[in-house]
């Protein structure tokens, strides 16, 4: 859901040119959808930004990209796709290369390898800077955690593959950056990666862009659940499934609807829709308690968290911040969010909001009996300081910093060479 572009200001940044490798529309994943918001908001202040991204034939033409914003579709996950990204990063006269990286983001292990290689060879010539989108600990790299996942690894295999990947970003990123300090936390006490390469942008909320319309203040029909996304076994939502049943059944006489918006999961393999529709039949729920509309554009989606009652994040395991969250934040949404570090560092004390634990669907069916009956009380977690909804104009000038910190420490690296060059050529003479 793309919130309004950022108005132009004069702050002073150093390297106003990106070069931002990434998935980016028409993909549909969370990790494009980021992408092709973040580029338009660096762009709107006044950045120059190209886009390096994954050639999908299928999908059909990408939109248009906002003024300032170049978008090519180069790279395959293949080693051909890994080469035409390198070339097309080295010959672009950026001053900063960003990654937007997810550890599947390059498909399988040769080419990730060839892609890492290749970031790499580019640092040797102007800063890196990688966004880690997914951080899941050691303790959580487990067999189950990985069919969850639908990664096909030994849960060794995955930790010795994962610790090699940070190693090596480590040594050729100039800057880490991920989205809470949980991440930040996880990288530095399980990975080893110095605190001082670890950077920390606060994911912000996707407001509706027609916020202060009637669609993004229309009452919601009588109480609607939303539960919004890509769909996948980590994702809980066979539990909400579960629950949503069982409190239709407490309260008959009163209206109560689940929708469910969102396709497939990328990386699945099994139509997983078709499951849920199947397993919500199953259930009893027709189509008036439960609605699969798939994916929803812009739009649609903005009516949808203008009219939801409650949104829902039933999530078993995450890796990262939540877009939805976000979306769901900054419509001022109430929600309800599992007991996960990331996703409660994400609330960072968000009024509306309740937190219940995973995989429990007495406590979720009971949270949705109150929707139902009109008692729902949020009982936001507790935090050392109470943060509103994170704004794209703070993680932009955020960034811009930490590319400005990148660039001076590369010159002063740089000079501290020259200096010791010139030293030791003089003590020669």
């Amino acid at each position: 859901m793309t919130p309004p572009l950022l108005p132009i200001h004069s702050r002073p940044h150093t390297g106003r040119r990106i070069l931002l490798i990434s998935p980016y529309p028409p993909s549909r994943t969370g990790l494009a959808e980021y992408a092709a918001v973040f580029a338009a908001q660096c762009a709107a202040r006044g950045f120059e930004v190209r886009v390096l991204a994954e050639h999908l034939p299928a999908e059909g033409a990408i939109p248009p990209p906002p003024p300032n914003v170049e978008v090519e579709q180069v790279w395959t996950r293949d080693l051909g796709g890994m080469r035409r990204m390198y070339l097309a990063a080295r010959d672009d006269p950026a001053e900063v290369v960003h990654v937007s990286y997810s550890f599947t983001m390059f498909g399988g292990m040769v080419p990730g390898a060839i892609a890492l290689v290749a970031l790499g060879r580019l640092a040797r010539s102007r800063p890196v800077v990688v966004t880690l989108h997914d951080v899941l600990p050691k303790r959580d790299l487990t067999r189950e955690t990985l069919l969850m996942y639908h990664v096909r690894a030994s849960p060794w295999f995955a930790r010795m593959a994962v610790g090699a990947i940070l190693k090596f970003l480590t040594r050729v990123a100039d800057r880490i950056v991920v989205h809470g300090a949980t991440a930040a936390a996880t990288l530095e006490n399980d990975y080893g990666v110095p605190s001082g390469k670890v950077a920390i942008t606060e994911f912000p909320g996707y407001p509706a862009p027609n916020n202060g319309s009637v669609v993004a203040h229309e009452p919601a029909p009588a109480p609607t659940i939303l539960y919004y996304g890509f769909l996948a076994p980590y994702k809980g939502v066979e539990t909400l499934l579960t629950a949503f049943a069982r409190a239709r059944a407490t309260v008959p006489d009163k209206f109560l609807r689940l929708v469910i918006a969102g396709d497939n999961h990328p990386r699945l393999t099994v139509d997983y829709a078709a499951e849920l529709r199947d397993r919500a039949r199953q259930l009893g729920l027709g189509p008036s308690d439960v609605e699969f509309p798939g994916y929803v554009d812009d739009a649609a989606t903005a009516r949808l968290f203008a009219q939801s009652s409650l949104v829902v994040l039933p999530y078993l395991k995450t890796a990262g911040a939540s877009g939805t969250l976000a979306t769901a934040m900054g419509a001022d949404r109430p929600v309800v969010v599992t007991d996960l570090p990331t996703l409660v560092a994400q609330l960072n004390g968000y009024a509306k909001s309740r937190v219940i634990r995973p995989g429990d669907v007495s406590e979720l069916a009971e949270t949705l009996r109150s929707v139902a009956e009109g008692r729902f009380v949020p009982r936001p977690p507790r935090v050392a300081v109470v943060g509103g909804v994170r704004r794209w104009d703070d993680l932009v000038d955020r960034t811009a910093d930490i590319y400005t910190s990148a660039i001076a420490a590369r010159q002063r690296d740089f000079a501290g060479f020259a200096g010791d060059l010139g030293a030791e050529a003089e003590s020669t003479i």
